[in-house]
């Protein structure tokens, strides 16, 4: 047999070798990253009574009786991951969305951005900045917004790798914080003469 062909066969042999182990790794990683994704997942959904959607990286259920989901969602452009936890509380009315920056450099000013309806309460904006302070011990953001139209608080937070998924404590504190949100929200919206009633 020609050697060309027995180099021929032995390359061919450490191609499909190498398929196989690869094929393999990238099945085992694919596996602990579902693994790891379900095993931090499930606190949360425990405090929702609710349960772990693994394809969507989502947990959906019901805090104090409002629907709520929290969830892995990919960045701007497809550039790294969020976390955002969404709480349903209608309140009609106008849409807004705050954002507040901790800079890495002690001493450095917040940076404190709110957009919404022109004369929208001021009062709003103070109440929702301070919420949203209270979360950042550290360097970081986070950004509050209200979709009327979904009647929606969503509480979003950029992720530093994807197994940054809040504990349980850091979401509970995103619960009570969307829940003090939507309480402030309905008297902003009252007060501006737009709100529904109670729900």
């Amino acid at each position: 047999m020609s050697p060309y062909v027995i180099f021929g066969l032995a390359m061919l042999g450490i191609v499909i070798f190498s398929l196989v182990v690869t094929g393999n790794l990238a099945a085992n990683f694919n596996d602990r990253a579902k693994r790891d994704m379900k095993s931090a997942l499930e606190p949360l959904a425990e405090q929702l009574g609710g349960e772990v959607i693994l394809d969507e990286a989502k947990v959906d259920g019901r805090y104090n009786g409002q629907i709520t989901a929290g969830q892995v969602v990919p960045g701007p452009g497809g550039m790294g991951r969020l976390f955002q936890t969404t709480y349903i509380e209608p309140a009609g009315g106008s849409s807004w969305k705050a954002v507040v920056r901790r800079p890495k450099t002690e001493g450095e000013d917040w940076e404190r951005t709110f957009e919404g309806a022109d004369g929208f309460s001021a009062t709003l904006q103070d109440q929702v900045y301070g919420l949203l302070d209270a979360l950042l011990p550290y360097p970081g953001w986070f950004e509050l917004r209200y979709d009327p139209e979904a009647g929606a608080l969503t509480l979003t937070r950029a992720m530093q790798s994807r197994r940054d998924v809040p504990t349980a404590e850091r979401f509970a504190l995103y619960l009570q914080t969307l829940e003090q949100a939507g309480a402030v929200n309905r008297a902003a919206q009252a007060d501006a003469g737009v709100a529904t009633a109670p729900s």
